[in-house]
């Protein structure tokens, strides 16, 4: 008897705001390619193929949303992609629910009435009301976005003129602000890898020098790190509120005010860095199988 028929969902290409080469794009799939080998070695039928494939997906057991990067440039029929793949006998994972819930950055607006502490985040066209005294600065981010892309850095002075230029061009309301939050260039972005529910590794990603984006395609840094009692409790808690069986998640923080909020929750295509946890992509491959 074979084992489940396992479709790990990749990117068809790089989403279109990388414009820049990159030597070893396959090196990107790292995770994926953990994963897959896991899978096999388990017995799994394993297909490595992208999200927009048109499969006839009663033939698979499970879809695991992996490196699927550039939906950003064609959300809706990525979700009707899941939908269909919902409308079979193949189960998605993470689930549908959660991808749509998780697409758009007003999920941040439910965590925050669900208790959890994210850092402050308002429609753009509210963005002044996050400048104390019309002084500080704000960032800008999409909607719907991933890699930073997108994402400006608006000190007081320049908001007005900033906005008012979105708001000609009729992309206003599909923006959302945040406070920039200081710490990110002294203390860097957290990253708390789960799996299964069970914290699989931490790590500390530290933006380069001048820069603000913790990410490594500009050129950010980042280490495996053991995180406080206080800072695993505060996560254990948030995950605890979100009304979803997850198999995998990613929360990004920042330290405000001493204590670490939410900067975003990556549900639906999270690098999740296995190769700096040597159990994690077995567990992953584990949680997959057990949902199959």
């Amino acid at each position: 008897m074979s084992g489940p028929r396992v479709a790990v969902l990749r990117n068809r290409r790089l989403p279109r705001f990388v414009t820049w080469e990159i030597p070893d794009v396959d090196a990107l799939h790292d995770d994926d390619h953990r994963l897959l080998a896991e899978l096999a070695a388990r017995g799994a039928d394993v297909s490595w193929v992208p999200w927009d494939e048109p499969l006839d997906w009663d033939a698979f057991d499970v879809a695991v949303l992996r490196s699927t990067w550039d939906y950003i440039d064609s959300p809706g029929a990525f979700l009707g992609a899941l939908d269909r793949i919902e409308a079979s006998s193949c189960r998605l994972l993470n689930p549908l629910a959660a991808v749509r819930w998780n697409a758009t950055k007003t999920y941040l607006a439910d965590l925050a009435e669900l208790g959890v502490r994210t850092v402050p985040t308002v429609p753009a066209a509210q963005a002044s009301g996050l400048l104390a005294d019309g002084s500080g600065e704000v960032v800008l981010k999409p909607l719907l976005g991933a890699g930073a892309a997108g994402v400006r850095r608006v000190v007081a002075g320049d908001l007005d003129a900033v906005l008012d230029a979105e708001r000609r061009a009729g992309t206003l309301d599909g923006l959302i602000a945040q406070p920039f939050i200081a710490s990110v260039q002294r203390e860097g972005e957290w990253s708390f890898v789960h799996v299964d529910g069970e914290l699989q590794h931490v790590l500390r990603k530290r933006p380069a020098s001048g820069d603000y984006r913790a990410h490594g395609i500009y050129g950010g840094t980042l280490e495996a790190v053991h995180p406080g009692e206080d800072d695993r409790r505060c996560v254990d808690d948030l995950l605890g509120r979100v009304p979803f069986d997850v198999a995998y998640s990613r929360v990004d923080l920042l330290r405000l005010d001493g204590r670490l909020a939410v900067l975003e929750l990556e549900l639906i295509e999270p690098i999740l860095y296995l190769h700096l946890a040597p159990a994690g992509a077995a567990r992953l491959a584990d949680a997959v199988l057990a949902r199959a």
